[in-house]
């Protein structure tokens, strides 16, 4: 491309240049993002030794190369946007490849670039939304450059662009007493900008900004009863209506994330969302105004006349539509598991589990053949950058059936009000752990076929969290659920390392675009070493059936571990956002530790701080340390290999020695088929 050919003349140029002792010339406005260190990173699973143009990871720059690289892309960390031709460069690495994931298209990209070839210099410098577009366009240029030009540390690739993300949020912020759809579509990529750099405060705080600018802009109604725009004298055009109903849609999923079932932190109700779902791409682009479903299946708009013909309405409605669908199931799920002491037994044929089953499978199999996971949508999507879309899709999905399936497996969640099976249900219990266990296959199916194209098609700030977790449920289910002597366990085995290794590859790829992935390669290592999958010896300590449960002490008592006052941290997952931006906060108060602890005299986790030059960029990122604390102390198990050995007390490294001489490089199995089948 042509692009490509610039960039390397660029650096061409710039090779023959004299070097001088600052990367950057005394009055550029850089902060210096050029004199991070070049350290050899790795950004992919695979390493070449081909031309130096080639994707070579674990290539160590000599310091000429790493100056030429630096000082090429020194104004992807200038505190002004480029001129023209490089702010329209960035502008579509967002289309690319932000624009089409979960439901950040919401900025009709015609209108947007028209306006941007007639907006006077002065205004593109004082544009928030511009900013924030240029700071997430920044990433994925700097990336393009990594995987065709020269490797660059993933320090770089992260930092491109920050400056202008810091004047967007100081552009909202200054400004809070003017509210504008502009400013509100900014601060919702801010907000995923922060969550991708680990700012994890910053962006619950966002979340909460972002639900009252919906509130006093009220798009949750749609703007007048002509929703097919036949009288173009009244109101915004088509393409503004539209985009507006995809805001605030997108502003209902971030809440539904950062609330993660808890009343107490979801702003938005399902219930007072009522304007029609978005409609597909082709419409929208083409302006064509058009009717689509609502959120919930079986109602309607009250003011749209007549029935509507399903035949007619469907087609109308695109993946975004489907994503958005899924989340209130979703919601439903994660209340459903934090109140357990409400619910009935799962095993009830008119359970809430039950009817939250039926729902997710029934979402699923409502996915027209266009939205499935196949081999021909892949590359379908892939043409029309939506492939890491169809990745969260189907991601959302099964992580929504391992919540859900989560009682088969205490232990490895920490549930709160836990059931205790009876004998009679212990089919029950295995068809629970069986589907806990496929569901996390799947998951690393799926996102390992995604890999294959390339760590831009798994940009999603979601999918890290979903990778890690798959993990932990795989490993889990190989060391505490299976017999390790079983025949059927080797075998089952030999199949999942594909699936684990295929995951920490898979994180690997995701640390050029997300601070926390990193964390959480490292972490997913170390647990499956510790394991001792895939070596002579797999952990196989014992794990209580109910971890919980107090006994006959009092119930007044506040236990270690067990609080008595009620708060969010109790039933979050540790990576949600609410719980690690907490984590950051010195004078928050903790009941979730004994009653007479305080939080300032807790250990803070700690800051990653990059700095470069006068610049200088922290985003809180939680430590590896404190990840494996969280995670590997809720398994009630020590996670030491030795204490059962497959064979005759080897303790070598190395594989199972029933394992042979399995390839590392053996394709994972397909996708299998949902739903999965029901327990009868």
């Amino acid at each position: 491309p042509n692009w490509i050919r610039r960039v390397e003349s660029i650096s061409q140029e710039n090779q023959k240049a004299p070097s001088t002792p600052s990367l950057v010339p005394d009055n550029s406005p850089s902060t210096h993002l050029e004199q991070c260190s070049v350290e050899p990173e790795r950004l992919s699973p695979q390493s070449s030794s081909h031309s130096s143009h080639s994707f070579q990871p674990l290539q160590v720059l000599t310091a000429d190369a790493a100056e030429s690289n630096n000082h090429s892309l020194s104004w992807l960390n200038s505190q002004h946007l480029p001129n023209p031709w490089k702010i329209r460069l960035l502008v579509e690495e967002f289309f690319s490849n932000i624009h089409p994931l979960r439901c950040f298209a919401f900025i009709h990209k015609p209108s947007f670039l028209h306006r941007l070839d007639k907006d006077a210099p002065k205004r593109v410098q004082s544009n928030a939304l511009l900013h924030i577009i240029c700071a997430l366009g920044g990433q994925f240029h700097a990336l393009s450059y990594s995987e065709t030009v020269n490797p660059l540390p993933l320090k770089l690739i992260l930092m491109a662009g920050s400056e202008w993300a810091k004047i967007a949020q100081r552009l909202i912020l200054e400004a809070l007493d003017s509210i504008t759809i502009e400013k509100l579509m900014a601060s919702v990529l801010l907000h995923d900008y922060a969550v991708r750099m680990g700012n994890f405060a910053n962006a619950f705080m966002l979340s909460g900004l972002i639900t009252r600018m919906t509130q006093a802009l009220q798009i949750n109604l749609e703007y007048n009863t002509d929703i097919l725009c036949q009288n173009t004298d009244i109101g915004p055009s088509v393409t503004a209506r539209e985009s507006r109903r995809r805001l605030m849609w997108s502003c209902y999923i971030m809440d539904a994330l950062v609330g993660s079932g808890v009343d107490q932190l979801t702003l938005v109700d399902e219930k007072d969302m009522k304007i029609q779902l978005p409609c597909n791409e082709r419409n929208f682009i083409q302006q064509i105004p058009c009717l689509t479903k609502t959120l919930e299946p079986r109602n309607r708009l009250k003011f749209i006349p007549g029935e509507l013909d399903n035949d007619t309405i469907m087609p109308n409605m695109g993946m975004m539509a489907y994503f958005i669908r899924h989340i209130p199931i979703r919601k439903r799920v994660l209340r459903y598991i934090k109140h357990l002491d409400e619910a009935m037994v799962p095993w009830a044929e008119d359970s809430e589990f039950a009817i939250l089953d039926r729902d997710c499978r029934a979402w699923y199999e409502s996915l027209p053949a266009s939205l499935q996971f196949t081999p021909n949508a892949i590359y379908i999507r892939k043409d029309s950058s939506q492939l890491g879309a169809l990745c969260v899709l189907h991601c959302a999905h099964y992580q929504t059936i391992c919540d859900l399936y989560r009682l088969g497996a205490p232990a490895l969640y920490k549930l709160r009000a836990a059931f205790d099976f009876p004998p009679e249900q212990g089919g029950f219990l295995r068809h629970l752990q069986e589907v806990l266990f496929d569901a996390a296959r799947a998951l690393a199916t799926i996102i390992g076929e995604t890999a294959h194209h390339g760590a831009r098609m798994l940009a999603d700030s979601w999918l890290p969290t979903i990778t890690y977790d798959s993990c932990r449920i795989m490993v889990y289910h190989l060391t505490q659920i299976l017999d390790p002597r079983a025949e059927e366990t080797k075998v089952l085995t030999i199949q999942t390392l594909s699936l684990l290794k295929s995951n920490i590859d898979a994180l690997k790829l995701m640390g050029s675009l997300s601070v926390i992935a990193n964390s959480l390669c490292t972490a997913a290592e170390t647990m499956f070493d510790r394991s001792g999958i895939g070596s002579e010896v797999v952990a196989q300590n014992s794990v209580p059936d109910d971890p919980y449960s107090t006994g006959d002490e009092d119930a007044s008592e506040s236990l270690p571990g067990t609080p008595i006052q009620s708060a969010p941290d109790y039933v979050l997952n540790p990576l949600s956002i609410y719980r690690m931006a907490r984590k950051s906060i010195p004078e928050r108060h903790a009941p979730e530790k004994a009653a007479t602890s305080s939080a300032p005299n807790m250990d803070l986790p700690p800051k990653v701080q990059w700095v470069g030059g006068s610049g200088e960029l922290e985003f809180g990122q939680a430590s590896l340390e404190e990840l494996q604390t969280l995670f590997m102390s809720d398994l009630g198990w020590t996670w030491q290999p030795a204490d059962t050995a497959v064979g005759s007390g080897i303790e070598g490294a190395g594989l199972l020695p029933w394992a042979g001489g399995y390839p590392a490089t053996q394709a994972e199995p397909w996708l299998p088929v949902f739903p999965f089948p029901q327990q009868n």
